[in-house]
Parts: structure tokens; C-alpha cells; sequence
């Protein structure tokens, strides 16, 4: 890919420039989970105890990566996981990775809880975009969003349901980061230390919640406002009830993301659920959880072919895209990765971290000796 700078050939290093171009309490927030992080770490190891075996003396010479996916090809296996917030991790960074994803052919998946409109995204990006939900207690609203959703153009809906109550992070705590961000001198200086960072601002603006922004009270529009608003609107809980209601209303593909056990998996089959991304939420709600890919095959056996299973949470290399293929997986997801990249590279980051999976994921496929994800199944497991 034109572009392609090979200072950062992995998202690790990646990850390592982003930290020193976004102040201290934005990194704290996109590399942090909950808790003491024992989620968070699980994830890593849990991928990387998953081993595969090549297979030689074959001819790998033509390896397919692109992935059908709800009726649609896509070029590779992955897509861009929802990223609350994602204006202060680095401004401007969902239309810039919306724009690489449509360009790369992959899903861009905006959040509720996004700082660009989902309307903007979807002019933007002709189609390639999928909206994420978090229901409300006000169902006046959630209908609205269904409805804007859909007259935006987006045709899949990501409802996520592992959000029951708002999680307490304590890196996030020992950071300052609070909502309003507080312009505190330990602030000031972390803003002042990211001369790009804060030019950035200057030219989007201060992140707010966009495509919330117009049902909370004209007094609660700040993004502080908007973020004590953002906690009391969401229900305490989505319920079978809840999804019930959105496949009614929503005629397009419908996925929950969020489920770790076989038994939501089959409930939400049972409703008419599309899709399945299993998740831990990057490990940032509940620390005891386990990874996601340790539950991967039983709810992929649980289903079967009902819905199709994805998988999310730790994701950073192509290696770890062809383990959750193997492991039954049907599509990936990363967020921390797409967004590391963005704050490392801005505009560039996005392509810089689409090439990075790219060759990743083609060269490991070739190494494995598969000509195709389709065909990378358990038997390719230790």
C-alpha cells in the first residue's frame, strides 16, 4: 500500500509512538482495562498459547485472505472495532480510519458513544460502515437512532450488550481523566507536552458525544454534560426484551457484541440475531471474565450455523486473526490496534495498520500452508 512506512512494521510499534503523542491521561485510557488488569493481560496470553501447525509441500503460491461476510465480500478478515471517546485519543481519528477502512474494503464500526455524527460517517465512507448501539431507557431515543441509522445508510447494526453499569477504571482514576476533562496543571502539562495532539484539537474542536449530542438538554451539551447524561440514558442491563424490539424495528443484519457464554449465544439466535461478536470488551468491564478466545469454540459449536460467530478483545497481529479462524471464528475485530495506529500516524495510521494485518495475515496463511480462510479450520490447532 502506498504509503506504507516501515519504521512501524507491527502494531507494537505502533503502540510505542503512540504514547508519546497523545498526553498521558488519553493513552491511560486507550491501553487500560479494569481492575487489576488481569482481563486485559488474559487476553494476550490466552492468544498466544493458541499454536498452529504448517502444513508443508504445497504450493501457496495464490493465498485468498478476503472474507464473505452478511452477503458481502470483504477484502480481509478484520474490521475496526467501536472506540468510545475517540476524539480525545487522537482528534479526527474515526473519519480517518473510516476512510482507510472503505478504501481497504473492511468494516469501520462507529460507536453511539463516537465524537464524529454517524450521518458524517456514513457520507463519508458510501456504505462500508456499521453503527453500534447501546439501547436506552428513553426508547423514544433508541427508535430515533434505529431510524437515523438507517436512513444514513448503515445496513448493520451492532447492538452491545456488555455494558450493564458503567465501569469504575482505575488507571483511568489515577490518570485525571474525568468528564469534563478537569484543566488541571498535571493536565495542562500532558496537553502541552503533544504540540500534535493539540493542534489536532484546534482543528476538530473539543470531542463531544455528535450523534447524542441533540437529545440532551440544551444546559447538558458540553462533553462533561453530555457524559453524566450519556450514563443515566443507557439501560442498567439489555435484556432479551430489549433485542426482541430492535430486530423488530431494525430490517437490516443485526449483531450483538459482548457475549462470552453458549447460552446468551443461542438466546440471541433465537431472536433473530445475524451475528455473534464474542468479546470481553478489550477486558474493561469486568476483570474476572475469561478471554474471549478461550470461549470461542464452545459458542461456535453451541450455534452452528444460526449466526455467524466473530471475535474481539487483544487482537494485534495477523497471527492472532488466523487463531480465531482456527478457532471457529467467522471475522475479526480490533479497536486498540486501529486507534494506536491513528494516534501514532494520524492520517496515515489507519492504512499503516490495514497493511500491517494485511501482510500479516497473507504471509502467515502461506506459512501455515492454507490458500484460503476458508479452509483454516481446528485442524490447523496444536
Amino acid at each position: 500500500m502506498a504509503g506504507y512506512d516501515s519504521r512501524y512494521p507491527s502494531i507494537f510499534d505502533l503502540e510505542k509512538r503512540a504514547g508519546r503523542r497523545i498526553p498521558h491521561f488519553a493513552l491511560e485510557y486507550l491501553q487500560g482495562g479494569i481492575g487489576c488488569e488481569i482481563g486485559l493481560r488474559q487476553n494476550r496470553q490466552a492468544l498466544d498459547a493458541v499454536q498452529l501447525v504448517p502444513r508443508y509441500l504445497r504450493d501457496i503460491s495464490n493465498c485468498d485472505i478476503s472474507t464473505p461476510l452478511f452477503g458481502k465480500r470483504y477484502a480481509m478478515p478484520i474490521g475496526i472495532a467501536p472506540v468510545g471517546l475517540a476524539g480525545m485519543i487522537w482528534p479526527g481519528s474515526e473519519l480517518m480510519l473510516a476512510r482507510a477502512a472503505q478504501q481497504a474494503q473492511i468494516p469501520f464500526v462507529l460507536s453511539m458513544a463516537g465524537t464524529t455524527s454517524m450521518e458524517t460517517v456514513a457520507e463519508k465512507t458510501e456504505g462500508w460502515s456499521w453503527f453500534q448501539l447501546y439501547p436506552t431507557h428513553d426508547w423514544s431515543i433508541t427508535e430515533d437512532l434505529i431510524k437515523r441509522a438507517s436512513a444514513a445508510g448503515y445496513r448493520v447494526l451492532v447492538v452491545t450488550v456488555d455494558v450493564p453499569v458503567g465501569a469504575k477504571r482505575e488507571r483511568e482514576l489515577r490518570s485525571g481523566l474525568t468528564l469534563p476533562l478537569k484543566l488541571t496543571a498535571r493536565n495542562l502539562l500532558f496537553s502541552a507536552m503533544c504540540p500534535q495532539w493539540t493542534l489536532g484539537l484546534s482543528r476538530y474542536g473539543l470531542p463531544r458525544f455528535e450523534t447524542l449530542s441533540s437529545y440532551a438538554p440544551q444546559e447538558m451539551t458540553s462533553l462533561g454534560g453530555m457524559a453524566g447524561f450519556v450514563s443515566k440514558l443507557l439501560v442498567k442491563g439489555v435484556t432479551e426484551e430489549h433485542l426482541r424490539r430492535i430486530r423488530e424495528l431494525w430490517d437490516g443484519t443485526l449483531v450483538i457484541k459482548g457475549v462470552l457464554g453458549a447460552e446468551n449465544a443461542v438466546s440471541a439466535c433465537d431472536l433473530g440475531v445475524d451475528g455473534i461478536i464474542v468479546s470481553n470488551h478489550g477486558g474493561r468491564q469486568m476483570d474476572a471474565s475469561p478471554a474471549s478466545i478461550e470461549v470461542l469454540e464452545s459458542i461456535v459449536a453451541a450455534v452452528g450455523e444460526r449466526c455467524a460467530v466473530m471475535l474481539d478483545s487483544g487482537i494485534r497481529s495477523g497471527t492472532d486473526v488466523l487463531r480465531a479462524f482456527a478457532k471457529g471464528a467467522k471475522f475479526v475485530f480490533a479497536g486498540r490496534s486501529f486507534y494506536f495506529a491513528a494516534a501514532a500516524l494520524g492520517d496515515r495510521g489507519g492504512e499503516q495498520a490495514i497493511e500491517i494485518f494485511r501482510d500479516e495475515i497473507t504471509r502467515g496463511l502461506a506459512q501455515l500452508g492454507c490458500t484460503a480462510l476458508s479452509r483454516l479450520d481446528k485442524g490447523w490447532l496444536r
